[in-house]
């Protein structure tokens, strides 16, 4: 089941925009909300419920989505659009690094190179694709898009071993939270989310 408190283990706000910090705070440490915020003021994500580990191909599960606050023409459009897998395909999430051959980042959905996110090992830039695997359409408003800011969140702490039984459920299943947190990412990357909880809420909106 997935934690009453999620847990903060990566901010741009507070890490900087590193590659390697991010790198390894979300490596094998369970389902992860990644939220991300690109310049021209989209903000969108993924909920990536296995493992993120180094492969070279796609694995992952059928309980990630993808969601959107942002147009193809419109940036924060007032609705968080969530898009579920649809079956047409395995291609779940992809993360790599320290290759030569191979994109190094990390994604998800869609086919390489042409991902429904994707997360340059740069950190400075990514894209956003329509994809079959969710079928969803650009998630970012422009297309290749420039990063402001990226948060990672774990919903549940890693299980390699599934000892409760029984199937699991996403993050919008089993908590209601998960719902409250996309909303709130829709109102903006400058609050309560992406900060420190602070003594004042009244500074929550710059």
């Amino acid at each position: 089941t997935s934690q009453k408190s999620w847990e903060r283990v990566y901010s741009t706000f507070h890490n900087g925009k590193s590659w390697s910090s991010f790198q390894v705070a979300i490596e094998l440490c369970g389902a992860l909300l990644l939220v991300v915020k690109e310049k021209r003021g989209g903000v969108f994500g993924a909920y990536l419920d296995a493992d993120l580990e180094k492969k070279p191909s796609w694995y992952g599960s059928s309980l990630n989505f993808v969601f959107t606050s942002a147009s193809a023409t419109e940036a924060n459009s007032g609705n968080i659009r969530v898009f579920r897998t649809t079956g047409f395909n395995d291609h779940y999430q992809y993360f790599n690094y320290g290759t030569k051959t191979l994109p190094n980042g990390l994604g998800t959905g869609g086919q390489m190179e042409h991902f429904a996110l994707w997360i340059g090992k740069d950190f400075v830039t990514g894209h956003s694709n329509t994809s079959a695997t969710y079928d969803s359409p650009q998630l970012s408003v422009k297309q290749e898009f420039e990063i402001e800011h990226v948060e990672a969140w774990i919903v549940r702490r890693s299980e390699r071993e599934d000892v409760h039984g029984g199937p699991k459920r996403s993050a919008l299943d089993t908590n209601p939270d998960a719902v409250a947190l996309l909303e709130m990412a829709n109102r903006t990357m400058y609050s309560k989310m992406v900060r420190e909880p602070e003594p004042r809420d009244d500074n929550s909106d710059t």
